[in-house]
C-alpha cells in the first residue's frame, strides 16, 4: 500500500526522522535550546524528514527541559527548509483545548504545512494538573480530559461558523477559529501510543500516526500494530503499517569499538541512572543481567556500530516488530560531542539509510517470497 501524506506526497519507502527528547543538563536553558537547534539544522540538511520534540511542561528539576514545543518549532522551521516539525506530545489534558487550537493553526501557517500536531495524556509523573489547580495527578481524569480536548480542537479546525460547546471540563459560546489551518483539513495527527492497546486502538480508527516509544521492544510494538491495524479496520479505515512511527537509540561510526568509546564517558551517567528501569525491563522479558553499557550494545539493544551492523540490527528489529514506516533517531542527549552525533547522523543517512529504503511494512509478500 502506498500511503499518502499531506500536499499529496506519495510514500513507496521507509523514512527517517528525529525524537528530539531534550535532556542535557545545562543549567541554563538556551544552552540546551542552541545545541537541539543545530541537530535538527543538520537533520534537515542531511534529509531527515521529521523532527518531533519533546515537551514537558511540568518536570521538576530540569532547568533546561523544552517546556512549549511549538515556541521551539516556531524558530526551528525559520532555520530549516524542508524537515517537518511535530510536538511530542502536548498534554492536551492541561490546556484549554481553543488556545491549542489556535496555537497548533498559526504554527501551521507559519511553516506552511511543515506542520504535525502530536498529543498525549502526558507525563503520569508529572505534576501539571495540580499546577494548574484543575484536579488530581489520576491518569483516568487525565485520559478523560484529553479526549474531550481532542474533540473541541478538531471543531475548532474544521466548523467554519461560530458553535457553542458544551463538555465536562471545557464550555464555550460562539466559538470560532481563525486562522484556519493550512494544512486540510487540518495537520497530520499523532499520538503516543505505547502504553496501552487501547490509545493505539484509537489512533487507527481514526486515523492518527502511533508513536511507539524508544523502550518498546519488538514484540510489544508488535501487538501495539496489531491494535493500531485493527482499529482502523473498525473504523473503516483502511489500515497502513507505514503511519507507524518509532523511536530508537541509534548511533553510527567507524566500527562497533570506536562507537562504545565516543560514548562510553557521556552515555554511562545516563546508563546508571535508567539501570533499574532497565532491569525491570529485561527480567520481564525473562533476562536475568547485569545493565552495563557494553551490555546494551553487545545485546543489540542500543542500535550502535558500524554502518553493517546498524543496518542489520534496524532490519532484525523491523522484521520482529511486524514493520513500521518511519524510524525516529532519539537526540537531544549530550551523547558524545556535537560534531561526533553530526557525523554519526551523516553515516546512517549515507551508510545505513539507503540499505533500509525499500522497506515497506504494507508490502503483500509475493508468492515466491511467502514459500521461502
Amino acid at each position: 500500500m502506498t500511503a499518502i501524506v499531506p500536499g499529496g506526497e506519495k510514500r513507496e519507502r521507509m523514512e527517517f526522522g528525529l525524537f528530539s527528547n531534550g535532556e542535557r543538563g545545562n543549567r541554563l536553558a538556551a544552552d540546551t535550546y542552541d545545541e537541539d537547534l543545530l541537530e535538527v539544522i543538520t537533520a534537515d540538511k542531511l534529509g531527515f524528514k521529521e523532527a518531533w520534540i519533546s515537551e514537558h511542561p511540568s518536570l521538576p528539576r530540569r532547568p533546561d527541559v523544552v517546556a512549549c514545543a511549538d515556541i521551539f518549532i516556531a524558530k526551528a522551521s525559520a532555520m530549516t527548509k524542508q524537515i517537518r516539525f511535530g510536538p511530542a506530545v502536548r498534554p492536551i489534558a492541561i490546556y484549554h483545548p481553543v488556545q491549542v487550537a489556535l496555537d497548533a493553526a498559526m504554527i501551521d501557517q507559519l511553516t506552511r504545512g511543515r506542520y504535525m500536531f502530536g498529543f498525549g495524556v502526558g507525563d503520569p509523573a508529572a505534576d501539571g494538573m495540580l499546577q494548574r489547580g484543575i484536579g488530581p495527578r489520576d491518569m483516568n481524569l487525565m485520559r478523560e480530559r484529553m479526549n474531550e480536548a481532542l474533540d473541541l480542537i478538531m471543531k475548532c479546525w474544521t466548523t467554519d461558523q461560530p458553535f457553542d460547546y458544551e463538555g465536562a471540563f471545557w464550555q464555550g459560546k460562539g466559538i470560532q477559529l481563525l486562522p484556519k489551518p493550512y494544512q486540510k483539513p487540518y495537520p497530520p495527527i499523532a499520538v503516543a501510543a505505547s502504553a496501552t492497546m487501547g490509545t493505539a486502538e484509537l489512533a487507527g480508527r481514526h486515523g492518527f500516526w502511533p508513536i511507539f516509544s524508544q523502550f518498546d521492544q519488538a514484540e510489544h510494538i508488535r501487538g501495539l500494530a496489531e491494535a493500531f491495524v485493527a482499529g482502523a479496520e473498525a473504523g473503516g479505515r483502511k489500515a497502513s503499517r507505514s503511519d507507524i512511527r518509532t523511536c530508537r537509540t541509534v548511533w553510527v561510526s567507524d566500527t562497533t569499538k570506536k562507537a562504545k568509546e565516543e560514548l562510553r564517558a557521556s552515555i554511562t551517567p545516563y546508563v546508571e541512572g535508567q539501570k533499574r528501569g532497565l532491569q525491570r525491563r529485561f527480567a520481564a522479558a525473562g533476562e536475568e543481567v547485569e545493565v552495563t553499557w557494553d551490555y546494551l550494545v553487545d545485546s543489540g539493544y542500543y542500535f550502535v556500530g558500524g554502518p553493517d551492523r546498524v543496518a542489520e540490527l534496524i532490519k532484525n528489529h523491523y522484521e520482529a516488530s511486524g514493520g513500521f514506516g518511519t524510524l525516529l533517531l532519539i537526540m537531544g542527549k549530550d551523547y558524545g560531542t556535537m560534531q561526533q552525533r553530526a557525523r554519526s547522523m551523516r553515516l546512517f543517512m549515507r551508510e545505513v539509510a539507503p540499505r533500509l529504503r525499500r522497506l515497506d511494512p504494507d508490502r503483500k509478500p509475493r508468492q515466491a517470497d511467502a514459500a521461502g
